[in-house]
């Protein structure tokens, strides 16, 4: 099952950058993400995958996911993942492309 744009949309009103420089970013999630609670059941998303599927994308180096304190930390190979994407998924800009992006990720990694 593909995401959409719209929930491309809704997953980024709740993400903010706390900190970027290349090759390194850390977000705050919003404890109001539990309102998409339904939303990733449908896609048979939870923590413990959260914290998996990062480790199976190419230019990801590390993935930090600390629910207690709602942050992530990813470090990763700006070479091979463009960091215009995770800022874009996070500012709700250029949704079509990273809507895309997202897709072509989950295909490679399925």
């Amino acid at each position: 099952m593909d995401i959409t744009k719209e929930q491309v949309l809704q997953i980024s009103k709740y993400l903010s950058i706390l900190h970027h420089t290349k090759g390194r970013i850390r977000i705050r999630i919003s404890p109001k993400i539990t309102e998409m609670k339904e939303e990733f059941k449908k896609f048979n998303i939870s923590i413990e995958k959260a914290k998996e599927l990062p480790k199976k994308i190419k230019g990801i180096k590390e993935f930090k996911l600390i629910a207690l304190l709602g942050t992530i930390t990813i470090l990763y190979d700006d070479a091979l993942f463009p960091s215009s994407i995770l800022e874009d998924l996070i500012e709700g800009k250029n949704s079509e492309q990273v809507t895309t992006f997202i897709n072509k990720i989950a295909k490679e990694i399925a």
